[in-house]
């Protein structure tokens, strides 16, 4: 019996350089072609229904990178609640953070992931340590569970000269694994502190060549101070608007900056590009570089033959016309999609879910160390 298949025919796909038309095939809940053409709706193998997508653009899903632990929520309703208004804010996947208690065997730190069994969405783990903690024996215990991504809170300098980097390079690079640093943010760290935490630790990464995403933008702007593979930074909503313009500055330029959609603020109130330019940028700062920097890339964040079916559906007489252009775009208040598709499969379609409880996957082959951004 032929597979059932999909051709969305008639749309914008944009990309985090272009809009272009084109239609897009998928089968087996992959993109397997995308071109402007008219090939028969049923082969050997595939019979595709025809999705007519005309006046709308056409996004790859965007990656949720929540600030609060979702598995941590208990209520069941709450929890669908949570996973539906990502959703509506076109997101299709989302990386939640494991917080392991010392005291827990490894049978207790698998039950702590069973409530994502429950998730719509596809997911990644990582897993949050102390400094004191990133060791090989600990690094190799939490790679064989399948975490490759590690985030390290820091609340003194001194914390950082105890990690001994020259036993943990090996692993880091034997197991493809990718630091996250995190500056405790309280007022117990003065600006000082934070200061010299962030450049004690652009220092290290860079001298034993470690990989890491650093949740701190003040050296983002700073090409001096950073190295463009090996330091991406994830940027909040007050430096969104200023990362969006550098990117459009040097549109063609490697740019190691990311951003969650739900942090995005967008000062539009003089335009300066074009509103499907800005789409593109927000497709590279929210989607297409968030999977790089946490190793979903291509696999999310781009609309390419083999990435996962996962689009998003906004109608072109939406995009910046219902918006008083007086005010900053925040798109943590916007609900940009008409219709959301994960894996070949509607999540969200007129405004009506149709996703199913438990129809997400956790993502096990995360590349962090494969892309330039």
């Amino acid at each position: 019996m032929p597979e059932q298949g999909m051709v969305i025919r008639g749309g914008a796909v944009v990309t985090a350089h272009r809009v272009k038309e084109a239609d897009i095939w998928i089968a087996g809940g992959k993109i397997v072609r995308i071109a402007k053409d008219t090939l028969p709706k049923t082969t050997a193998t595939t019979v595709f229904e025809e999705v007519d997508a005309s006046g709308m653009y056409l996004l790859p899903g965007f990656v949720a990178l929540p600030t609060q632990s979702l598995y941590k929520i208990k209520d069941g309703k709450t929890y669908i609640e949570v996973m539906r208004e990502l959703v509506r804010s076109g997101c299709t996947s989302f990386v939640d953070v494991l917080r392991p208690e010392p005291w827990m065997s490894r049978p207790q730190v698998e039950y702590q992931q069973t409530r994502h069994f429950n998730s719509p969405l596809d997911y990644a783990w990582h897993v949050a340590i102390e400094p004191a903690q990133l060791q090989p024996r600990t690094v190799a215990q939490y790679s064989e569970l399948g975490f490759s991504s590690f985030h390290v809170t820091v609340r003194s300098p001194e914390e950082i000269s105890t990690i001994n980097w020259e036993t943990l390079l090996p692993l880091h690079t034997s197991k493809q694994t990718i630091l996250h640093l995190h500056i405790q943010n309280d007022a117990s760290v003065k600006k000082e502190q934070r200061d010299l935490i962030r450049q004690l630790w652009l220092d290290a990464t860079r001298y034993w060549k470690v990989r890491t995403v650093i949740a701190d933008p003040s050296a983002a702007f700073e090409p001096k101070q950073s190295d463009p593979f090996l330091h991406i930074f994830r940027l909040n909503a007050e430096t969104t608007d200023r990362a969006v313009r550098y990117i459009y500055q040097r549109f063609y330029d490697s740019c190691q900056v990311a951003s969650p959609l739900q942090e995005v603020r967008i000062d539009y109130r003089r335009r300066w590009c074009s509103p499907e330019i800005l789409l593109c940028l927000l497709v590279r700062l929210a989607s297409t570089n968030v999977a790089k920097a946490i190793g979903l890339y291509p696999q999310k964040g781009s609309l390419t033959p083999g990435a996962d079916a996962d689009i998003v559906f906004l109608k072109k007489e939406n995009w910046l016309t219902k918006y008083d252009l007086s005010t900053i775009l925040n798109f943590s208040e916007m609900h940009l999609p008409a219709s959301v598709m994960s894996n070949g499969k509607w999540m969200y379609r007129n405004a009506q879910f149709s996703s199913s409880i438990g129809m997400g996957r956790r993502i096990f082959d995360t590349k962090p160390n494969a892309y330039v951004i």
